[in-house]
Protein backbone atom coordinates (compact mmCIF):
# COMPACT_ATOMS: atom_id res chain seq x y z
CA UNK A 1 0.00 0.00 0.00
CA UNK A 2 2.92 2.31 0.79
CA UNK A 3 4.29 1.82 -2.73
CA UNK A 4 0.88 2.66 -4.19
CA UNK A 5 0.71 6.10 -2.57
CA UNK A 6 4.36 6.77 -3.40
CA UNK A 7 3.49 6.06 -7.02
CA UNK A 8 0.68 8.61 -6.89
CA UNK A 9 3.03 11.22 -5.45
CA UNK A 10 5.69 10.47 -8.04
CA UNK A 11 3.15 10.70 -10.84
CA UNK A 12 2.27 14.22 -9.72
CA UNK A 13 5.92 15.17 -10.13
CA UNK A 14 6.32 13.43 -13.48
CA UNK A 15 3.12 14.98 -14.84
CA UNK A 16 4.48 18.42 -14.01
CA UNK A 17 7.85 17.62 -15.60
CA UNK A 18 6.28 16.22 -18.77
CA UNK A 19 3.99 19.22 -19.06
CA UNK A 20 7.14 21.35 -19.32
CA UNK A 21 9.00 19.06 -21.76
CA UNK A 22 6.42 17.74 -24.23
CA UNK A 23 5.80 19.94 -27.27
CA UNK A 24 2.97 19.85 -29.75
CA UNK A 25 5.33 18.46 -32.39
CA UNK A 26 6.39 15.46 -30.29
CA UNK A 27 4.95 12.87 -32.63
CA UNK A 28 7.75 10.31 -32.51
CA UNK A 29 9.35 8.88 -29.41
CA UNK A 30 12.62 10.37 -28.18
CA UNK A 31 15.04 8.57 -25.91
CA UNK A 32 16.07 11.68 -23.93
CA UNK A 33 12.72 13.35 -23.31
CA UNK A 34 13.25 12.96 -19.55
CA UNK A 35 16.64 12.09 -18.04
CA UNK A 36 16.26 9.05 -15.78
CA UNK A 37 18.96 7.43 -13.68
CA UNK A 38 19.04 3.76 -12.80
CA UNK A 39 16.87 4.23 -9.73
CA UNK A 40 14.28 6.13 -11.72
CA UNK A 41 13.91 3.18 -14.09
CA UNK A 42 11.94 1.48 -11.34
CA UNK A 43 9.20 4.02 -12.04
CA UNK A 44 9.20 3.10 -15.74
CA UNK A 45 8.85 -0.54 -14.81
CA UNK A 46 6.01 0.43 -12.50
CA UNK A 47 4.21 2.01 -15.47
CA UNK A 48 4.55 -1.23 -17.38
CA UNK A 49 3.19 -3.20 -14.42
CA UNK A 50 0.17 -0.91 -14.24
CA UNK A 51 -0.33 -1.40 -17.96
CA UNK A 52 -0.19 -5.15 -17.42
CA UNK A 53 -2.86 -4.94 -14.71
CA UNK A 54 -5.12 -2.91 -16.97
CA UNK A 55 -4.61 -5.11 -20.01
CA UNK A 56 -4.44 -8.64 -18.70
CA UNK A 57 -6.49 -8.47 -15.50
CA UNK A 58 -8.99 -5.62 -15.95
CA UNK A 59 -9.29 -6.08 -19.75
CA UNK A 60 -8.86 -2.37 -20.49
CA UNK A 61 -6.51 -2.16 -23.51
CA UNK A 62 -7.46 1.44 -24.30
CA UNK A 63 -6.10 2.54 -20.94
CA UNK A 64 -3.24 0.04 -20.78
CA UNK A 65 -1.44 1.21 -23.91
CA UNK A 66 -1.18 4.75 -22.47
CA UNK A 67 0.94 3.35 -19.65
CA UNK A 68 2.93 1.17 -22.01
CA UNK A 69 3.64 4.16 -24.24
CA UNK A 70 4.57 6.22 -21.20
CA UNK A 71 7.52 3.91 -20.61
CA UNK A 72 8.21 3.05 -24.24
CA UNK A 73 10.91 5.71 -24.77
CA UNK A 74 13.11 3.92 -22.25
CA UNK A 75 12.31 0.36 -23.34
CA UNK A 76 12.03 0.91 -27.07
CA UNK A 77 14.08 -2.20 -27.80
CA UNK A 78 12.08 -4.47 -25.52
CA UNK A 79 10.44 -7.06 -27.77
CA UNK A 80 7.85 -8.02 -25.16
CA UNK A 81 6.72 -4.41 -24.66
CA UNK A 82 6.40 -3.89 -28.42
CA UNK A 83 4.28 -7.02 -28.58
CA UNK A 84 2.04 -5.83 -25.73
CA UNK A 85 1.48 -2.42 -27.33
CA UNK A 86 0.58 -4.05 -30.62
CA UNK A 87 -1.85 -6.38 -28.88
CA UNK A 88 -3.43 -3.41 -27.11
CA UNK A 89 -4.10 -1.74 -30.44
CA UNK A 90 -5.63 -4.94 -31.79
CA UNK A 91 -7.94 -5.17 -28.76
CA UNK A 92 -8.67 -1.43 -28.59
CA UNK A 93 -12.18 -0.04 -28.98
CA UNK A 94 -11.04 3.52 -29.74
CA UNK A 95 -7.90 3.17 -31.87
CA UNK A 96 -7.19 2.00 -35.41
CA UNK A 97 -6.04 -1.61 -35.27
CA UNK A 98 -3.54 -1.03 -38.07
CA UNK A 99 -1.50 1.09 -35.61
CA UNK A 100 -0.34 -2.24 -34.18
CA UNK A 101 1.72 -3.06 -37.28
CA UNK A 102 4.94 -1.08 -36.56
CA UNK A 103 5.11 -2.43 -33.00
CA UNK A 104 4.70 -6.03 -34.17
CA UNK A 105 7.33 -5.50 -36.86
CA UNK A 106 9.68 -4.02 -34.23
CA UNK A 107 9.08 -7.02 -31.96
CA UNK A 108 9.73 -9.34 -34.89
CA UNK A 109 13.03 -7.62 -35.68
CA UNK A 110 14.09 -7.80 -32.03
CA UNK A 111 13.40 -11.55 -31.96
CA UNK A 112 16.41 -12.06 -34.27
CA UNK A 113 14.84 -14.81 -36.36
CA UNK A 114 13.16 -16.60 -33.47
CA UNK A 115 9.92 -18.14 -34.72
CA UNK A 116 6.99 -16.93 -32.62
CA UNK A 117 3.61 -18.21 -33.87
CA UNK A 118 1.70 -15.78 -31.65
CA UNK A 119 3.57 -12.81 -33.11
CA UNK A 120 3.10 -14.09 -36.66
CA UNK A 121 -0.60 -14.54 -36.00
CA UNK A 122 -0.91 -11.05 -34.49
CA UNK A 123 0.84 -9.55 -37.51
CA UNK A 124 -1.51 -11.47 -39.77
CA UNK A 125 -4.46 -10.01 -37.87
CA UNK A 126 -3.12 -6.46 -38.10
CA UNK A 127 -2.59 -6.71 -41.86
CA UNK A 128 -5.96 -8.45 -42.18
CA UNK A 129 -7.71 -5.53 -40.48
CA UNK A 130 -5.72 -3.13 -42.66
CA UNK A 131 -6.99 -4.91 -45.79
CA UNK A 132 -3.45 -5.88 -46.84
CA UNK A 133 -4.56 -9.31 -47.90
CA UNK A 134 -1.29 -10.70 -49.25
CA UNK A 135 0.75 -9.73 -46.20
CA UNK A 136 -1.96 -11.08 -43.91
CA UNK A 137 -1.89 -14.38 -45.75
CA UNK A 138 1.90 -14.53 -45.51
CA UNK A 139 1.97 -14.16 -41.73
CA UNK A 140 -1.01 -16.43 -41.12
CA UNK A 141 0.82 -19.15 -43.06
CA UNK A 142 3.98 -18.54 -41.05
CA UNK A 143 1.96 -18.83 -37.85
CA UNK A 144 0.43 -22.07 -39.10
CA UNK A 145 3.87 -23.63 -39.60
CA UNK A 146 4.69 -23.19 -35.91
CA UNK A 147 1.31 -23.41 -34.19
CA UNK A 148 0.06 -26.18 -31.98
CA UNK A 149 -2.44 -28.57 -33.56
CA UNK A 150 -5.11 -27.28 -31.17
CA UNK A 151 -4.84 -23.81 -32.75
CA UNK A 152 -4.80 -24.90 -36.40
CA UNK A 153 -8.55 -24.48 -36.79
CA UNK A 154 -8.30 -20.83 -35.75
CA UNK A 155 -5.59 -19.89 -38.23
CA UNK A 156 -7.19 -21.92 -41.05
CA UNK A 157 -10.38 -19.90 -40.56
CA UNK A 158 -8.41 -16.66 -40.85
CA UNK A 159 -6.74 -17.87 -44.04
CA UNK A 160 -10.14 -18.65 -45.57
CA UNK A 161 -11.36 -15.16 -44.61
CA UNK A 162 -8.37 -13.49 -46.25
CA UNK A 163 -8.83 -15.46 -49.47
CA UNK A 164 -12.51 -14.56 -49.63
CA UNK A 165 -11.88 -10.92 -48.65
CA UNK A 166 -9.23 -10.42 -51.32
CA UNK A 167 -11.62 -11.74 -53.95
CA UNK A 168 -14.54 -9.60 -52.71
CA UNK A 169 -12.46 -6.40 -52.57
CA UNK A 170 -11.22 -7.02 -56.12
CA UNK A 171 -14.84 -6.97 -57.36
CA UNK A 172 -16.81 -4.42 -55.28
CA UNK A 173 -20.42 -3.67 -56.12
CA UNK A 174 -20.34 -0.34 -57.92
CA UNK A 175 -24.01 0.45 -57.31
CA UNK A 176 -23.48 0.57 -53.54
CA UNK A 177 -22.62 3.73 -51.61
CA UNK A 178 -21.66 3.37 -47.94
CA UNK A 179 -21.64 6.62 -46.00
CA UNK A 180 -20.62 7.20 -42.40
CA UNK A 181 -23.24 9.28 -40.56
CA UNK A 182 -20.37 11.37 -39.28
CA UNK A 183 -19.31 12.83 -35.92
CA UNK A 184 -22.75 14.36 -35.47
CA UNK A 185 -23.99 10.84 -34.65
CA UNK A 186 -20.94 8.66 -34.06
CA UNK A 187 -18.49 8.90 -31.17
CA UNK A 188 -15.07 7.47 -30.41
CA UNK A 189 -16.79 4.62 -28.59
CA UNK A 190 -19.19 1.99 -29.91
CA UNK A 191 -22.35 3.19 -31.70
CA UNK A 192 -24.46 0.43 -33.16
CA UNK A 193 -27.81 -1.21 -33.94
CA UNK A 194 -29.55 1.74 -35.66
CA UNK A 195 -33.36 1.74 -35.74
CA UNK A 196 -34.97 4.27 -38.06
CA UNK A 197 -38.55 5.10 -38.95
CA UNK A 198 -40.05 4.80 -42.43
CA UNK A 199 -39.42 8.47 -43.20
CA UNK A 200 -35.77 8.15 -42.08
CA UNK A 201 -36.14 11.07 -39.68
CA UNK A 202 -36.06 9.48 -36.22
CA UNK A 203 -32.99 7.44 -35.33
CA UNK A 204 -32.61 5.29 -32.22
CA UNK A 205 -29.32 3.52 -31.63
CA UNK A 206 -27.16 2.02 -28.91
CA UNK A 207 -23.99 3.69 -27.69
CA UNK A 208 -21.32 2.96 -25.12
CA UNK A 209 -20.04 6.52 -25.16
CA UNK A 210 -18.76 7.87 -21.89
CA UNK A 211 -16.85 10.89 -20.70
CA UNK A 212 -14.85 10.33 -17.52
CA UNK A 213 -16.28 12.24 -14.60
CA UNK A 214 -14.45 13.53 -11.52
CA UNK A 215 -17.20 12.19 -9.27
CA UNK A 216 -17.01 8.66 -10.65
CA UNK A 217 -13.71 7.91 -12.39
CA UNK A 218 -14.58 4.27 -13.04
CA UNK A 219 -12.80 3.14 -16.20
CA UNK A 220 -15.35 0.38 -16.73
CA UNK A 221 -18.51 2.50 -16.88
CA UNK A 222 -18.05 3.33 -20.57
CA UNK A 223 -18.99 -0.29 -21.27
CA UNK A 224 -22.60 0.33 -20.26
CA UNK A 225 -24.98 0.43 -23.20
CA UNK A 226 -27.70 3.07 -23.45
CA UNK A 227 -30.24 4.03 -26.10
CA UNK A 228 -29.66 7.36 -27.84
CA UNK A 229 -31.95 9.38 -30.09
CA UNK A 230 -31.23 11.70 -33.03
CA UNK A 231 -33.30 13.32 -35.77
CA UNK A 232 -32.39 14.07 -39.34
CA UNK A 233 -32.26 17.82 -39.96
CA UNK A 234 -31.86 17.65 -43.74
CA UNK A 235 -30.69 15.20 -46.37
CA UNK A 236 -27.36 14.58 -44.63
CA UNK A 237 -27.19 16.30 -41.22
CA UNK A 238 -28.40 14.93 -37.88
CA UNK A 239 -29.07 16.52 -34.52
CA UNK A 240 -26.73 15.84 -31.61
CA UNK A 241 -27.78 12.51 -30.05
CA UNK A 242 -28.99 12.41 -26.47
CA UNK A 243 -29.95 9.53 -24.14
CA UNK A 244 -33.58 8.52 -24.47
CA UNK A 245 -34.04 8.46 -20.71
CA UNK A 246 -36.62 6.45 -18.81
CA UNK A 247 -38.43 4.20 -19.41
CA UNK A 248 -36.30 2.97 -22.34
CA UNK A 249 -33.01 3.33 -20.46
CA UNK A 250 -32.32 2.19 -16.93
CA UNK A 251 -29.25 1.98 -14.69
CA UNK A 252 -27.85 -1.09 -16.43
CA UNK A 253 -27.33 -2.25 -20.01
CA UNK A 254 -30.14 -1.28 -22.36
CA UNK A 255 -29.75 -1.61 -26.11
CA UNK A 256 -31.83 -1.21 -29.24
CA UNK A 257 -32.77 -4.46 -30.99
CA UNK A 258 -35.46 -3.74 -33.60
CA UNK A 259 -38.47 -1.63 -34.37
CA UNK A 260 -41.69 -2.64 -36.12
CA UNK A 261 -42.39 -1.46 -39.67
CA UNK A 262 -44.92 1.10 -38.45
CA UNK A 263 -42.67 2.28 -35.61
CA UNK A 264 -45.15 1.37 -32.89
CA UNK A 265 -43.20 -1.41 -31.16
CA UNK A 266 -39.56 -1.49 -30.13
CA UNK A 267 -37.71 -4.57 -28.96
CA UNK A 268 -34.89 -3.92 -26.48
CA UNK A 269 -32.05 -5.86 -24.95
CA UNK A 270 -31.86 -5.74 -21.18
CA UNK A 271 -30.51 -8.10 -18.50
CA UNK A 272 -29.49 -10.63 -21.13
CA UNK A 273 -32.97 -10.95 -22.62
CA UNK A 274 -35.47 -9.37 -25.01
CA UNK A 275 -38.02 -6.81 -23.87
CA UNK A 276 -40.72 -4.89 -25.75
CA UNK A 277 -41.97 -1.31 -25.48
CA UNK A 278 -44.97 0.29 -27.21
CA UNK A 279 -45.15 3.83 -28.51
CA UNK A 280 -47.94 5.82 -26.88
CA UNK A 281 -48.38 9.13 -28.69
CA UNK A 282 -44.84 10.53 -28.55
CA UNK A 283 -43.50 8.48 -25.63
CA UNK A 284 -42.60 4.85 -25.03
CA UNK A 285 -44.20 2.55 -22.48
CA UNK A 286 -42.29 0.78 -19.72
CA UNK A 287 -40.59 -2.23 -21.37
CA UNK A 288 -41.99 -5.68 -20.66
CA UNK A 289 -40.00 -8.87 -20.86
CA UNK A 290 -40.96 -11.20 -23.71
CA UNK A 291 -42.34 -14.60 -22.58
CA UNK A 292 -40.26 -17.62 -21.63
CA UNK A 293 -41.16 -19.32 -24.90
CA UNK A 294 -38.67 -16.83 -26.41
CA UNK A 295 -36.41 -15.80 -23.53
CA UNK A 296 -34.54 -18.70 -21.94
CA UNK A 297 -32.05 -19.27 -19.15
CA UNK A 298 -29.44 -18.38 -21.77
CA UNK A 299 -28.86 -15.01 -23.51
CA UNK A 300 -31.06 -13.52 -26.22
CA UNK A 301 -29.45 -10.61 -28.06
CA UNK A 302 -31.25 -9.69 -31.26
CA UNK A 303 -34.69 -9.97 -32.87
CA UNK A 304 -37.03 -8.64 -35.56
CA UNK A 305 -40.76 -8.80 -36.29
CA UNK A 306 -42.32 -9.40 -39.67
CA UNK A 307 -44.70 -6.83 -41.18
CA UNK A 308 -47.84 -8.48 -39.77
CA UNK A 309 -46.10 -8.77 -36.37
CA UNK A 310 -47.02 -12.43 -35.92
CA UNK A 311 -43.57 -13.96 -36.55
CA UNK A 312 -40.47 -13.18 -34.53
CA UNK A 313 -36.93 -14.08 -35.57
CA UNK A 314 -34.44 -13.82 -32.74
CA UNK A 315 -30.90 -14.71 -31.71
CA UNK A 316 -30.16 -16.88 -28.69
CA UNK A 317 -27.21 -18.69 -27.13
CA UNK A 318 -29.49 -21.59 -26.17
CA UNK A 319 -26.93 -24.36 -25.70
CA UNK A 320 -29.57 -27.08 -25.90
CA UNK A 321 -30.58 -26.13 -29.44
CA UNK A 322 -27.79 -24.04 -30.99
CA UNK A 323 -25.11 -25.31 -33.35
CA UNK A 324 -22.55 -23.20 -31.52
CA UNK A 325 -22.54 -19.80 -29.87
CA UNK A 326 -25.38 -17.53 -31.00
CA UNK A 327 -27.97 -18.96 -33.40
CA UNK A 328 -31.13 -17.65 -35.08
CA UNK A 329 -34.53 -18.95 -33.97
CA UNK A 330 -38.12 -18.31 -34.99
CA UNK A 331 -41.32 -18.02 -32.93
CA UNK A 332 -44.88 -17.73 -34.27
CA UNK A 333 -47.78 -16.06 -32.50
CA UNK A 334 -50.73 -18.43 -32.00
CA UNK A 335 -54.40 -17.63 -32.48
CA UNK A 336 -54.61 -16.96 -28.75
CA UNK A 337 -52.07 -14.14 -29.17
CA UNK A 338 -49.31 -15.99 -27.31
CA UNK A 339 -45.85 -16.60 -28.71
CA UNK A 340 -45.06 -20.27 -29.30
CA UNK A 341 -41.80 -21.86 -28.28
CA UNK A 342 -38.97 -20.87 -30.60
CA UNK A 343 -37.43 -23.25 -33.12
CA UNK A 344 -33.97 -23.05 -34.66
CA UNK A 345 -33.69 -22.11 -38.33
CA UNK A 346 -31.30 -25.03 -38.75
CA UNK A 347 -27.93 -25.61 -40.32
CA UNK A 348 -28.63 -23.74 -43.57
CA UNK A 349 -28.71 -20.42 -41.69
CA UNK A 350 -26.83 -21.21 -38.49
CA UNK A 351 -23.18 -22.24 -38.21
CA UNK A 352 -20.81 -23.38 -35.51
CA UNK A 353 -19.83 -19.72 -35.20
CA UNK A 354 -21.96 -16.79 -33.99
CA UNK A 355 -24.92 -15.35 -35.87
CA UNK A 356 -26.24 -11.92 -34.87
CA UNK A 357 -28.28 -8.87 -35.95
CA UNK A 358 -31.26 -10.51 -37.65
CA UNK A 359 -33.60 -8.40 -39.84
CA UNK A 360 -36.33 -8.93 -42.47
CA UNK A 361 -37.37 -7.36 -45.75
CA UNK A 362 -40.84 -5.80 -45.87
CA UNK A 363 -42.38 -8.85 -47.56
CA UNK A 364 -40.76 -11.19 -45.03
CA UNK A 365 -39.13 -13.32 -47.72
CA UNK A 366 -35.56 -12.08 -47.33
CA UNK A 367 -33.67 -12.59 -44.10
CA UNK A 368 -30.66 -10.40 -43.39
CA UNK A 369 -28.24 -11.33 -40.63
CA UNK A 370 -24.58 -11.20 -39.68
CA UNK A 371 -22.39 -14.22 -39.14
CA UNK A 372 -18.82 -15.06 -38.26
CA UNK A 373 -19.27 -18.26 -40.25
CA UNK A 374 -20.30 -19.01 -43.85
CA UNK A 375 -18.04 -17.13 -46.32
CA UNK A 376 -17.00 -14.30 -44.02
CA UNK A 377 -14.06 -12.03 -44.85
CA UNK A 378 -13.40 -11.41 -41.14
CA UNK A 379 -15.44 -10.73 -38.02
CA UNK A 380 -19.18 -10.47 -38.65
CA UNK A 381 -20.28 -10.12 -42.28
CA UNK A 382 -23.80 -9.34 -43.47
CA UNK A 383 -25.57 -12.14 -45.35
CA UNK A 384 -28.97 -12.58 -46.93
CA UNK A 385 -31.15 -15.63 -47.49
CA UNK A 386 -34.46 -15.89 -49.34
CA UNK A 387 -37.44 -18.06 -48.50
CA UNK A 388 -39.17 -20.18 -51.16
CA UNK A 389 -42.90 -20.98 -51.37
CA UNK A 390 -42.40 -24.00 -49.10
CA UNK A 391 -40.83 -21.87 -46.37
CA UNK A 392 -37.26 -23.11 -46.91
CA UNK A 393 -34.37 -20.69 -46.64
CA UNK A 394 -31.70 -20.56 -49.35
CA UNK A 395 -27.96 -20.82 -48.74
CA UNK A 396 -26.88 -17.43 -47.32
CA UNK A 397 -25.05 -15.09 -49.69
CA UNK A 398 -22.41 -12.63 -48.51
CA UNK A 399 -23.41 -9.05 -49.43
CA UNK A 400 -19.79 -8.46 -50.44
CA UNK A 401 -17.78 -5.26 -50.65
CA UNK A 402 -18.17 -2.41 -49.95
CA UNK A 403 -20.85 -3.41 -47.39
CA UNK A 404 -18.68 -5.99 -45.66
CA UNK A 405 -15.10 -5.59 -44.44
CA UNK A 406 -12.53 -7.56 -42.38
CA UNK A 407 -14.07 -5.93 -39.29
CA UNK A 408 -17.48 -6.48 -37.68
CA UNK A 409 -20.36 -5.49 -39.98
CA UNK A 410 -23.61 -6.09 -38.17
CA UNK A 411 -27.18 -4.97 -37.36
CA UNK A 412 -28.15 -4.44 -40.98
CA UNK A 413 -31.59 -2.85 -41.40
CA UNK A 414 -33.12 -2.50 -44.89
CA UNK A 415 -35.65 0.27 -45.39
CA UNK A 416 -39.02 -0.46 -46.97
CA UNK A 417 -38.12 1.36 -50.21
CA UNK A 418 -35.30 -1.10 -50.86
CA UNK A 419 -32.93 1.74 -51.70
CA UNK A 420 -31.48 2.46 -48.28
CA UNK A 421 -30.18 0.43 -45.39
CA UNK A 422 -28.48 1.25 -42.10
CA UNK A 423 -26.00 -0.82 -40.18
CA UNK A 424 -22.98 -0.75 -37.86
CA UNK A 425 -19.40 -1.37 -38.83
CA UNK A 426 -16.04 -1.20 -37.09
CA UNK A 427 -14.18 -0.76 -40.39
CA UNK A 428 -11.14 1.41 -41.04
CA UNK A 429 -11.62 5.16 -41.07
CA UNK A 430 -14.42 5.28 -38.53
CA UNK A 431 -14.69 7.44 -35.46
CA UNK A 432 -14.83 4.66 -32.85
CA UNK A 433 -15.15 0.95 -32.17
CA UNK A 434 -18.34 0.75 -34.24
CA UNK A 435 -19.96 3.49 -36.29
CA UNK A 436 -23.38 3.77 -37.91
CA UNK A 437 -23.46 3.89 -41.70
CA UNK A 438 -26.14 4.54 -44.30
CA UNK A 439 -26.11 2.36 -47.40
CA UNK A 440 -27.57 3.59 -50.69
CA UNK A 441 -28.40 0.99 -53.32
CA UNK A 442 -28.63 2.46 -56.81
CA UNK A 443 -30.99 0.28 -58.86
CA UNK A 444 -30.65 1.32 -62.50
CA UNK A 445 -33.77 -0.68 -63.39
CA UNK A 446 -36.02 1.61 -61.34
CA UNK A 447 -36.73 5.31 -61.61
CA UNK A 448 -35.72 7.54 -58.74
CA UNK A 449 -38.55 8.96 -56.68
CA UNK A 450 -36.35 11.39 -54.79
CA UNK A 451 -35.89 15.12 -54.59
CA UNK A 452 -33.13 16.53 -56.78
CA UNK A 453 -31.00 17.47 -53.79
CA UNK A 454 -31.13 13.85 -52.59
CA UNK A 455 -30.08 12.59 -56.02
CA UNK A 456 -27.19 15.07 -56.07
CA UNK A 457 -26.23 13.89 -52.58
CA UNK A 458 -26.23 10.23 -53.65
CA UNK A 459 -24.13 10.79 -56.73
CA UNK A 460 -21.67 13.17 -55.11
CA UNK A 461 -21.27 11.23 -51.88
CA UNK A 462 -17.69 11.63 -50.68
CA UNK A 463 -17.74 8.30 -48.86
CA UNK A 464 -18.21 6.19 -51.98
CA UNK A 465 -16.37 2.96 -52.60
CA UNK A 466 -13.61 4.82 -54.42
CA UNK A 467 -12.66 7.08 -51.52
CA UNK A 468 -11.75 6.60 -47.90
CA UNK A 469 -13.00 8.55 -44.91
CA UNK A 470 -10.27 9.96 -42.72
CA UNK A 471 -11.17 11.11 -39.20
CA UNK A 472 -9.97 14.57 -38.30
CA UNK A 473 -8.04 13.36 -35.24
CA UNK A 474 -6.20 10.47 -36.85
CA UNK A 475 -2.82 11.36 -35.30
CA UNK A 476 -3.31 9.10 -32.31
CA UNK A 477 0.38 8.77 -31.48
CA UNK A 478 0.84 12.53 -31.25
CA UNK A 479 -2.03 12.75 -28.79
CA UNK A 480 -0.60 9.87 -26.79
CA UNK A 481 2.86 11.45 -26.55
CA UNK A 482 1.41 14.76 -25.40
CA UNK A 483 -0.73 13.20 -22.68
CA UNK A 484 1.00 9.92 -21.91
CA UNK A 485 1.35 10.63 -18.22
CA UNK A 486 -1.33 13.26 -17.71
CA UNK A 487 -4.36 12.47 -15.60
CA UNK A 488 -2.78 9.25 -14.34
CA UNK A 489 -3.60 10.01 -10.73
CA UNK A 490 -7.32 9.50 -11.32
CA UNK A 491 -6.54 6.26 -13.10
CA UNK A 492 -4.49 5.02 -10.18
CA UNK A 493 -7.32 5.91 -7.83
CA UNK A 494 -9.62 3.89 -10.02
CA UNK A 495 -7.30 0.91 -9.92
CA UNK A 496 -7.19 1.22 -6.17
CA UNK A 497 -11.00 1.32 -5.93
CA UNK A 498 -11.63 -1.48 -8.39
CA UNK A 499 -8.91 -3.98 -7.70
CA UNK A 500 -6.37 -3.13 -5.03
CA UNK A 501 -4.99 -6.62 -5.11
CA UNK A 502 -3.99 -6.37 -8.76
CA UNK A 503 -1.69 -3.41 -8.21
CA UNK A 504 -0.10 -4.39 -4.95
Amino acid sequence: MKHFFLSIYFLFLVNFTWSQEVTKDSVTYTENLVSLNDNDMTFVKRLIELGDSLFFELKQPDEAFKYYLGGYDYLVNDAELNLKIGQCYLASVTEEKSLAIPYFLKALALNHGQKDPELYYNLGQAYHYDEQWDKALTYYKKAKLNMKNSEMRKVNKRIEEVIYGKKAYANPQKNIIVRNLGPQVNSKYSDFCPLIDAAERDLYFTSRRHEFRSDNPDIRTHLYESIYFSQRKDFKNWTTPYPSGHPLNDDGHTATVSISMDGSEMILYREGHLWISYKENTSWSKPKKLPNTINSVYVETSACLNYSMDTLYYVSSNEDLSMGGLDIFMSVKGQDGRWKRGKTLGHVINTEYDEEGVALSRDGNTLYFSSRGHDSMGGYDVFKSTKDFQGNWSTPVNLGAPINSPHDDVYFMMRANGRHAYYSSSRKGGYGEKDIYRITIIDHQKEFSLAKKDIDFLLLNKDSINTKHTPSDIDHLKEVRETALNATVDMLKTLFQVSTSQIE
